[in-house]
């Protein structure tokens, strides 16, 4: 009996041959968390894909001394999705979250880099500007200080903007203080600084005369810090102040080494310029026009 022979099969519409993969195993997801303020009650782990950042894949609860370990068949993840994002939402107070974005190319042990768990920080933004012409100060030298110190700094950039981030629970207190030093070329300002309650503040500052004051005779700005501002030009006279290095001086008298003149401070409970006259020694001075 002899054995039929069949011509090779032609396929219509089709590649001439067909790969099947079939891949087995486990994929173990895995986070270990590091705490460096506040307490958690409880993490939220969830994987998202990158495509749809509304639905998790996933979604489980963990306890403080929980293992964050999440094992899944290889086939969850597919070959033609984009990525996947694992979200670790800390539970109690108002953490930051931690994400992590990622990709599966086999099986195994997937490892997290460490999420180390904080609170949101409290976050003051601002800008400084000159009060002629809203010109922003650059460089300006902004710090916020407590009853102990300084616990944050900053600097104007190129539109007078800054920012400060307060990584500790300062959004409640009530001993914070902010100021703002240009070298020399305005007064020091300081002022309060109350978050009331909330994790972010914008202040608005504005520094130099006004162009109604400096239009009324020789502008001179101060050079020393605890300068005396006299009632009369006399040794002896009445000190009314003591003015700040920056601070600027309209002369309209010149005695010898004295100078009669104003000086303009502003009146933060009711945001007025206020003019007060007295003496100065002209070698607390610098000509400025």
């Amino acid at each position: 009996m002899m054995t039929p022979e069949y011509p090779e099969p032609i396929l219509l519409d089709a590649n001439p041959s067909v790969a099947v993969r079939y891949e087995y195993g486990n994929i173990q997801l895995k986070l270990q968390t590091q705490i460096f303020d506040g307490n958690p009650t409880a993490y939220r782990f969830s994987v998202f894909n990158q495509s749809d950042s509304i639905s998790p894949l996933i979604s489980k609860i963990f306890f403080p001394d929980d293992t964050i370990t999440v094992i899944l068949p290889v086939d969850f993840f597919q070959i033609e999705d984009l990525g996947y994002v694992a979200i670790l939402v800390p539970q109690g107070d108002d953490f930051e979250i931690v994400k992590n974005y990622f990709t599966i190319e086999q099986t195994g042990v997937f490892e997290f880099p460490i999420a180390y768990i904080r609170r949101k920080p409290v976050i003051l933004v601002g800008n400084v500007s000159q009060r002629i012409g809203k010109i922003p100060i650059v460089g300006a030298i902004v710090q916020m200080f407590d009853s102990t110190g300084v616990v944050g700094n900053s600097k104007t950039n190129t539109s007078g903007q800054f920012e400060i981030e307060l990584r500790f629970p300062f959004k409640d207190r009530k001993d914070l203080h902010l100021t703002i030093s240009t070298g020399g070329r305005y007064s020091r300002w300081r002022d309060r600084i109350d978050f009331q309650g909330e994790k972010w503040l914008n202040k608005s500052v504005v520094l130099g005369p006004s162009a109604l004051f400096i239009s009324q005779g020789m502008v001179y700005r101060v050079i020393q810090n605890e300068t005396p501002f006299r009632e009369g030009p006399e040794n002896g006279s009445p000190i009314k102040f003591f003015l700040s290095e920056g601070d600027i001086f309209v002369a309209e008298t010149v005695a010898g080494d004295q100078l009669f003149g104003q000086i303009e401070i502003l009146i933060e409970k009711n945001g007025y310029l206020q003019h007060f006259e007295g003496w100065i020694k002209n070698k607390y001075l610098k000509y400025i026009q």
